[in-house]
């Protein structure tokens, strides 16, 4: 308003002032971040990336520290029983029935794993009553008025509390990299279940791209054993692990990297990553085997459970960012050049409404360059 009054004033002339109206209306300013944000989303949805909003890709694509859960996000979170190891006085099939019993209703990758080894044994399945989940710890209900727990060695004062006969056992699980899980009568130990699994496919791939694209550091936070975060830190190449959190630990961990001024990244699936996912500046689900705490605690949902994706999401939020940087510019300027051409007379009323629109149409074409933002080759 003001330059169109002194265009009148200076040239008398009040076509001129209504041309630095109309193409002083900065359209091409105002649509230059959310029509790159909508494609910028649409494009994360045709890669299987579910986006909660335009924030969030700019939070990734500002990141510099990012975390992994170990169990069904850096693995396939499909577990196996391999082993079952017993004290004199069980049987294998006596602990893999109550073990079941007491996970049946549980939805941890863990429990699955118990489950479907009792079905493929073809054990009596009897669901537990009173059933109570420790948070990190492990799973207690009670089976024919007796207590039965199952999960970790600290449920009752760890390796201290294990018979000497299962200890050697225990030790080889951890050394393997597989997880024990203690099953326990009455706080009396009956034996351990080996569960095991496999490192997802293609995640030490998607970790080095990300190294590659300047994350200063890249860690494991994980309740399982130090030998198994270990060897999966060193397989697909994290700079760190962090064995044996609660929840409560990993989001101290987050927090005490966040007032060192990172910006954090988590990547979960579990009810045990929900705190962390949401004290991250950015939480990422897996969205297929994810449960549904995580899913709706987290910014961003990977639907395939594909780790590749990251390094595609962090590269199309820093190009987001650029196309809204280079729009923003080139908004200013087309404007001011437009108003400058309007108060000289360059251009008449009706000219200045066509020049007003093309500068439109040129920063949505920028915008809708990142529909075509295409992923790297594998």
């Amino acid at each position: 308003l003001g330059c169109a009054l002194v265009a009148w004033l200076l040239t008398g002339e009040f076509s001129r002032a209504v041309a630095v109206l109309i193409v002083g209306c900065p359209c091409a300013l105002i649509l230059a971040v959310p029509t790159a944000t909508v494609a910028a989303i649409g494009r994360a949805a045709r890669a299987g990336i579910l986006v909660k909003g335009g924030q969030y890709i700019e939070g990734v694509a500002q990141a510099d520290t990012l975390f992994f859960d170990k169990t069904g996000t850096l693995t396939e979170g499909n577990p196996k029983v391999e082993q079952i190891f017993t004290v004199a006085s069980s049987s294998e099939r006596e602990i893999l029935s109550q073990a079941a019993s007491v996970e049946c209703l549980a939805t941890h990758p863990l429990a699955r794993a118990v489950v479907q080894a009792a079905h493929y044994a073809r054990v009596s399945i009897e669901a537990a009553r009173d059933l109570c989940t420790e948070i990190g710890l492990g799973v207690r209900g009670t089976l024919h008025g007796q207590l039965i727990e199952v999960g970790s060695v600290y449920l009752h004062g760890g390796m201290a509390a294990v018979p000497e006969a299962l200890r050697p056992q225990l030790n080889a699980i951890k050394e393997r990299g597989a997880t024990p899980l203690m099953v326990y009568r009455d706080a009396q130990p009956l034996g351990c279940l080996s569960v095991a699994d496999r490192i997802r496919r293609g995640a030490g791939q998607a970790i080095g791209r990300l190294r590659q694209l300047g994350f200063a550091e890249i860690g494991i936070l994980s309740g399982d054993h130090p030998q198994s975060v270990a060897l999966v830190a060193g397989e697909v190449g994290a700079t760190r692990g962090w064995p044996s959190l609660k929840p409560e630990d990993k989001l101290a961990v987050i927090r005490g990297r966040q007032q060192q001024g990172a910006r954090v990244i988590f990547v979960g699936d579990g009810i045990n990553d929900a705190p962390a996912l949401a004290a991250a500046d950015i939480g990422i689900a897996m969205g297929a085997r994810g449960s549904e705490v995580a899913l709706e605690t987290a910014d961003i949902a990977l639907m395939g459970d594909d780790l590749d994706k990251l390094p595609f999401l962090v590269r199309l939020g820093r190009r987001m960012l650029l196309v809204i940087k280079i729009n923003i510019a080139f908004g200013l300027l087309f404007n001011l050049l437009a108003v400058v051409a309007g108060a000289t007379g360059l251009i008449t009323p009706i000219m200045g409404a066509v020049v007003h629109n093309v500068g439109s149409v040129l920063v949505v074409l920028s915008s809708a360059s990142l529909a075509l933002f295409a992923e790297e080759n594998r």
